[in-house]
């Protein structure tokens, strides 16, 4: 975790947290109240045209539940799951802030794990993503942004190759710049917002940012989005054309047995670990043509779990979802053993249910 965290009482002006995110390059700002933790003021809440109008920041903290500097890595990623944020706060018994963790942080401490190593951005990347055109408005970006909770929008030109990227940060920085000085005119302040917003978006793009191949190693293009500091980072092939978004949190989402399969949404839970997660995607991946061309599963959730009174003893619970439900519940002491018979279960069920298909 960060132990020196920046933060803001509750009463902050809108125009003073904007700036102090943006200066900090942080996306999430915890807020505290009579020194206790109050909140936590997120970046993409603020893209929003109630925020502009806003000039406190109070209404917009989110009560997002804390970690205590005791609990693991694994509860704080499932705790960034579950709230759909990048960073989490950390207080002590006395609900003060002491410090904060970020998926900056996680993936920074294990950005040498061989998790990374063992597969490319391909194998991750977010392939649904917005695009903006060289002819489009600040006010079409803000709207996507909003929508899609994206960070970064890749700019293309009419042969479809990427010529710029617009940030989160970009947006809010020009847009906040503009209504400065106009809280007291009503409006002043929205007439100057609309004109903000119909600023062409090639005038605040960057075009300094990494752009990432499919083929690249994982751990390759993560060292770069941390050197960067971005939370998204555009993908694209051998012509420059942009194939999608290489996102931190969709990486969280991996460590946390989510988003595991290539077409399969396979979720993990209860006692695992990363080679566990590399061995799943593996083998379920074989499996790909019965599993989902011909079964058409769509979902499949895997739990595993330590059996009560039996040392050592696993219990792996399978459910997979398309077409049809098909449960497989498998016991022993090796879950690597344990995973291949629950498939090789599955795979006969397929079969004999293969004439519904």
């Amino acid at each position: 975790m960060t132990k020196k965290v920046i933060s803001v009482e509750k009463n902050t002006s809108m125009s003073k947290a904007i700036t102090l995110m943006d200066s900090k390059e942080i996306k999430e700002l915890p807020v505290v109240h009579n020194k206790k933790y109050f909140g936590l003021l997120v970046y993409y809440d603020l893209i929003s045209n109630e925020a502009l109008k806003s000039d406190k920041i109070e209404k917009f903290v989110r009560k997002v539940a804390v970690l205590s500097p005791k609990d693991s890595i694994d509860k704080a990623i499932r705790s960034m799951q579950m709230n759909g944020m990048g960073a989490i706060p950390i207080t002590d018994e006395d609900d003060k802030l002491v410090g904060i963790v970020s998926d900056y942080d996680i993936i920074k401490l294990l950005i040498n794990s061989r998790v990374f190593d063992s597969l490319k951005v391909e194998d991750v990347v977010i392939r649904r993503f917005p695009i903006l055109r060289t002819e489009d408005t600040l006010g079409k970006a803000q709207k996507l942004a909003a929508l899609n909770r994206v960070d970064g929008l890749p700019i293309i030109d009419n042969f479809g190759k990427v010529v710029g990227q617009v940030l989160l940060s970009d947006i809010l920085r020009y847009t906040f710049a503009v209504v400065a000085g106009k809280k007291s005119d009503k409006k002043g302040m929205d007439a100057n917002k609309d004109t903000a917003l119909e600023k062409n978006v090639m005038e605040i793009s960057r075009r300094e940012l990494p752009q990432i191949s499919l083929t690249l190693n994982l751990r390759k293009a993560l060292e770069m989005m941390l050197s960067a500091k971005i939370k998204g980072s555009i993908v694209v092939d051998n012509d420059g054309k942009p194939v999608g978004i290489l996102s931190r949190l969709k990486i969280l989402d991996m460590l946390g047995g989510k988003s595991i399969g290539d077409n399969i949404d396979v979720q993990l839970s209860g006692e695992y670990d990363w080679d566990f997660i590399l061995l799943i995607r593996s083998e379920i991946n074989k499996r790909e043509r019965l599993f989902y061309n011909e079964a058409g599963i769509q979902r499949m959730k895997i739990h595993v779990k330590k059996i009560r009174d039996i040392t050592g003893k696993y219990q792996l619970n399978l459910l997979a979802s398309g077409k049809k439900n098909f449960n497989v519940k498998v016991e022993g002491v090796v879950k690597d053993l344990l995973l291949q018979e629950a498939l090789e279960k599955l795979e006969n069920m397929l079969e004999h249910n293969r004439r519904d298909f």
